[in-house]
């Protein structure tokens, strides 16, 4: 209601103003001071009706670095099975850092870039049903060609490692979901987001992991499963009825995000770069169904001046005490 009264008032002064301008050229100075005068008075009076919002209760921030850089694409994730564990990642490349008092006070984990590759990131996290906690990351050498990743693409993959205690320490050796030797022609997967079945459905305790897979000519969205713990992965299946485009910021499928429902029901999205795409797994993942638009949308990447891209990838969440929705 607020934000509509300051809407109001602020077209109001637009009215005003455009009839006043009209008779800015036969006005002396005197009535052209007095009239931006009034504006800037009104301006201010619509402006403090705007409500500030207050800070939630026992809000603090905490830093989780040291210094400034790089430090992008965060991933949270709460133990269920001990909600006083927390684990957050983010990159650049695979950093964690692990809190045991609900976010209170954190710590950096050691020993979680990957020894055998140049670069990681793109990270995710999720705890399962027994209190894992699990990373996964893309790990590279070099990119490909800028945004055309699949272009002169070196050795990559998707790995995943789990830790016991809740993230401070992380297991070795590393588990792939998917990995490519150096050679002409070869892919790039990128952008993985894991997803835990913690509900007390038929396939409680699997984990999920969606993609995209650039390759020369297109770009479509993978997907795996694992059954035992996170320590093998199925075979990749696609499940990206239509591909995108082969690059990072005109059309590729991209931004894949699951949640689980209550009945063990698998939900994903993405986007396409025209809508927001659908589909779902009734059976933990083995198969789903074609996948759809269901919400127009403009193009997901865009560029803000004097940052860098921004992208307007989807997610998608689920209310666990099921309902009407």
């Amino acid at each position: 209601m607020e934000d509509c009264k300051v809407s109001i008032v602020m077209t109001l002064v637009k009215h005003k103003l455009q009839m006043f301008c009209r008779r800015l050229r036969q006005a002396g100075l005197a009535f052209t001071i007095l009239i931006l005068c009034v504006f800037a008075l009104v301006v201010t009076v619509a402006a403090r009706q705007i409500p500030g919002l207050p800070p939630p209760p026992g809000a603090r921030v905490v830093k989780l670095t040291r210094h400034r850089g790089y430090f992008n694409e965060p991933s949270v994730a709460i133990n269920p099975r001990n909600p006083q564990q927390v684990v957050v990642a983010y990159q650049t490349g695979a950093h964690v850092a692990y809190s045991g008092d609900a976010g209170a006070h954190w710590h950096k984990a050691s020993d979680t870039l990957p020894r055998n590759y140049a670069m990681s990131g793109d990270v995710s996290v999720a705890y399962d049903n027994r209190g894992h906690a699990f990373l996964c990351y893309i790990a590279f050498d070099q990119l490909g060609t800028d945004e055309y990743w699949g272009h002169n693409a070196t050795r990559n993959g998707i790995f995943v490692r789990r830790s016991l205690d809740g993230g401070k320490r992380w297991q070795r050796p590393v588990v792939p979901v998917i990995e490519h030797a150096t050679k002409p022609g070869i892919p790039f997967e990128d952008k993985p987001y894991l997803v835990a079945d913690n509900t007390h459905g038929p396939y409680a305790g699997n984990l999920y992991v969606g993609w995209t897979h650039f390759t020369l000519k297109q770009s479509v969205i993978l997907f795996s499963r694992s059954v035992d713990d996170g320590q093998t992965w199925a075979k990749p299946l696609r499940i990206s009825t239509q591909a995108g485009l082969p690059r990072d910021d005109n059309g590729a499928v991209e931004g894949f995000s699951g949640v689980v429902g209550p009945d063990g029901t698998l939900y994903a999205v993405w986007a396409d770069g025209t809508h927001v795409v659908f589909t779902s797994s009734r059976d933990g993942g083995r198969t789903f169904a074609p996948s759809r638009g269901i919400i127009p949308i403009a193009p997901p990447y865009f560029h803000i001046s004097n940052v860098d891209r921004t992208d307007g990838f989807p997610v998608i969440s689920i209310d666990p005490h099921g309902g009407n929705g």
